[in-house]
């Protein structure tokens, strides 16, 4: 269905009047275009609009359709004189099939934002949606300076034809998961924080076999993860390996092929086989995190600040538990690396059926102002958040003691929504406990353990953006590569396959099923990346 709709999508993005305009009947002409964007002193110009003007939009976060009722929301339109109605019904949480229905329709919406970047990307080379570059040049000074000070913000913006098709949400922060080890058992066991991998592994079997949560049974999970199918990623970054692609000094590889590789599995056959590893790691699933720490019995994880939370949820429960944070374990090679990081993401853009992108264009750089930023990160002021005496963002109890997390509650009022805007980090500063904001203040204070010359680097994959004539071929490829990896590491790890007696044959067959071109076709994108950064 999803190839048909694809078909049918071409075909009516081709016949470029068959887009009927999707926007709303009280839509404005152009009357926004006259208006200043900046007032003489250098602020805002608001309202943007003279009288109350209304968009269509297509927009689902996490399941969460766009609400015009959401409170930031209603304050945006007080504020703007603009305001957006969904197309999308509240109680259709099916992102996908609610976007190639409206492309099948040829009916689009006057803003479109979207889970892929490659689709809104391949949807503006089609027509679908238009270019922003002079748009952005002329009437959005905001998201222009972020372009000119963020070479990453304007690389993850700009398509392979040079247009600008979308507005990013940026991220202020650098790190986004953190390697987190049980202290209370490293002090019960008498060991320091590994520094390296060779004292990892120590401490990894020592959790194993020494009985840290005192029960007297060999139970501890030592290392594990949540991470779904990501999980043998996580694991291999500790050897600076992967199952999929990563660049080494402006070399596009396919870790597989690599001796990073080799080694890394080798030792992670014997961790699985000597109970290191979870030994439900292919199907314990996404509550690994809850179901082990709760039962006592998880020892170290990757991942996201919200960990430090289990020190406060679970001390009445497992008495003395304290996870801390600590610098990723120098690998074999003596390079201490976090793959994980943060990166612009997908936004909006402004579909060929708008009538008025003056007036939505300025709306969008409105996001990128102080109170819009203010209102996207924080929420409403007075409501959700004050200014403390030395003039700092400082959350109400209401929001950080509240039955939700802070993440949460801010999505449910429509702040940190999948929509254009720098997701400044301040906002989760503020809402992490001291574990937290130790986790955070290590690896930001680290730039060294990031490489800089790395594209985005989402859930164990390269983020590339390829060119439309490759794109197709590559896909091919990897839908018959990728499979027989992910096939073959777990056979690997649980021993139901040899690796020694395997991996001569797995690289053969990995070039008959075309892992060069493959790779060919990666480089061809990095290299782009990196000069649409230039």
């Amino acid at each position: 269905m999803k190839k048909t709709l694809t078909v049918l999508t071409v075909i009516l993005l081709l016949a470029a009047p068959l887009f009927a305009g999707g926007q709303s009947e009280t839509t404005a002409g152009t009357t926004a275009a006259v208006r200043p964007t900046l007032n003489e002193d250098g602020t805002f110009h608001l309202p943007i609009a003279d009288t109350p003007t209304e968009f269509s939009i297509f927009l689902n976060f996490n399941n969460m359709p766009f609400d015009s009722s959401w409170k930031v929301w209603q304050r945006l339109a007080a504020d703007t004189n603009i305001s957006f109605k969904s197309v999308i019904s509240q109680s259709n949480s099916n992102e996908t099939e609610a976007y190639n229905l409206m492309l099948s329709s040829g009916n689009l919406a006057d803003v479109i934002g979207y889970v892929s970047t490659a689709d809104l990307e391949s949807l503006g080379r089609d027509g679908g949606l238009i270019p922003l570059n002079d748009l952005i040049d002329e009437y959005a000074p905001n998201i222009k300076k972020m372009m000119d000070e963020d070479p990453k913000f304007r690389q993850y913006a700009t398509s392979t034809d040079g247009n600008i098709y979308f507005i990013p949400k940026n991220q202020g922060l650098k790190a986004a998961e953190y390697w987190w080890i049980r202290n209370d058992w490293l002090e019960k066991l008498g060991l320091d924080a590994p520094t390296d991998i060779d004292e990892f592994e120590k401490v990894m079997y020592a959790f194993r076999n020494e009985d840290p949560n005192g029960n007297g049974l060999k139970d501890e999970v030592p290392l594990f993860d949540r991470a779904g199918w990501k999980m043998p990623e996580e694991y291999l970054y500790l050897f600076d390996s992967s199952t999929g692609f990563y660049t080494r000094n402006g070399v596009v590889e396919f870790e597989p092929l690599e001796e990073n590789f080799r080694y890394g599995v080798r030792k992670l056959i014997q961790w699985y086989k000597d109970g290191i590893i979870d030994p439900e790691i292919f199907t314990r699933g996404n509550k690994s995190r809850d179901v082990l720490f709760s039962a006592n019995l998880g020892g170290c994880t990757h991942d996201w600040v919200s960990t430090s939370e289990y020190n406060v949820k679970l001390a009445s429960d497992v008495p003395g538990i304290e996870l801390i944070a600590i610098a990723p374990p120098a690998d074999q090679n003596g390079v201490v690396k976090e793959r994980t990081e943060r990166f612009p993401g997908v936004g909006w853009g402004i579909s060929s059926a708008c009538k008025d992108p003056v007036t939505v264009i300025k709306f969008f750089d409105y996001l990128f102002t102080e109170d819009g930023s203010a209102l996207m990160n924080w929420g409403i002021e007075g409501e959700e958040w004050y200014t403390d005496e030395n003039g700092n963002k400082k959350f109400y109890d209401s929001v950080l003691k509240g039955n939700q997390s802070v993440v949460g509650y801010l999505r449910s009022i429509g702040s940190l929504y999948r929509v254009g805007f720098n997701q400044d980090g301040g906002y989760e500063l503020a809402s992490m406990n001291k574990w937290g904001f130790a986790a955070s203040d290590l690896y930001e204070s680290h730039p060294e353990w990031f490489l800089e010359d790395q594209p985005p680097y989402s859930d164990g994959e390269l983020d590339m953006k390829y060119q439309p004539e490759d794109e197709s071929r590559y896909k091919r490829i990897m839908n018959n590569i990728k499979p027989y990896v992910e096939e073959k590491f777990q056979s690997w790890i649980i021993g139901t396959a040899d690796f020694e007696a395997d991996y001569d044959k797995f690289i053969s067959e990995l070039h008959a099923r075309g892992i060069d071109e493959a790779i060919a076709i990666n480089q061809k994108a990095y290299d782009y990346y990196m000069s649409a950064g230039k």
